[in-house]
């Protein structure tokens, strides 16, 4: 390629070879151009498909506050650190021991069961029910779970009291400050619910370790999703 451009140029003025060169100089410029362009948007493309593979549960993220790891933290600490603090107030009394139990299971029954029906909202808004026709794209697929956990964030953000927490009605007579115990423990085992339902996949307090309890034992051990729970066919 050398040899036939320096024929080319072999009986060329100074001008003329000042232009040769500089279109050249123009060419590689170009093609320079268009390689960075292609490797940016070829970054920006395994960036934000990281990006959302971290944020959707395809892969667990040290820094995501609601990772699977991080939920079992929570209720780790609120099992064998918070319950015991709160299970002093209520005076060693069985009709409160029997509902603090009811209580606990009751909250993370109902955090479940209102998730769900957020999510579903949300997947109907998108087109993801059962309603609908055709192939659903991956990116709406991807951001529709980003909503999803979207929303989990924003109540781990969210301050446990502000979290509309039902609360069933208690048949006794308590001191208020025992009550006032019921409450929180509502609001901390309905919170956690909430982030836990809305985990990809959802995870539950596991019941079926429900019978190696100790009677003293009113939190199940353990917390796992739900296709871990079913039994293994044989």
């Amino acid at each position: 390629m050398q040899a036939v451009c320096d024929k080319k140029l072999g009986g060329a003025s100074m001008t003329e070879m000042d232009i040769f060169y500089k279109g050249r100089l123009e060419e590689t410029r170009c093609a320079l151009k268009q390689t960075q362009e292609e490797f940016k948007s070829f970054k920006d493309r395994v960036a934000q498909g990281l990006g959302l593979s971290i944020k959707t549960g395809d892969t667990e993220s040290m820094n995501n506050p609601v990772s699977k790891m991080k939920l079992k933290q929570m209720y780790d600490n609120l099992r064998i650190t918070k319950w015991p603090k709160m299970r002093g107030n209520l005076n060693s009394n069985k009709m409160n021991e029997e509902f603090a139990r009811a209580l606990i299971q009751k909250m993370f029954e109902d955090s479940k069961k209102q998730m769900e029906k957020n999510k579903k909202l949300i997947m109907e808004m998108c087109g993801l029910d059962e309603n609908s026709k055709g192939p659903t794209p991956q990116r709406v697929t991807q951001y529709t779970q980003l909503t999803i956990q979207n929303l989990q964030l924003a109540l781990f953000y969210s301050r446990k009291e502000d979290v509309q927490t039902p609360f069933p009605e208690y048949k006794g007579e308590n001191p208020q400050d025992v009550m006032v115990t019921f409450r929180h423990l509502a609001a901390e085992c309905y919170w956690l619910g909430c982030l836990m339902a809305l985990n990809n996949p959802p995870l539950e307090p596991c019941r079926k370790c429900d019978d190696e309890l100790n009677p003293s034992e009113i939190f199940p051990r353990h917390i796992e999703s739900a296709c871990e729970m079913e039994p293994m066919e044989q």
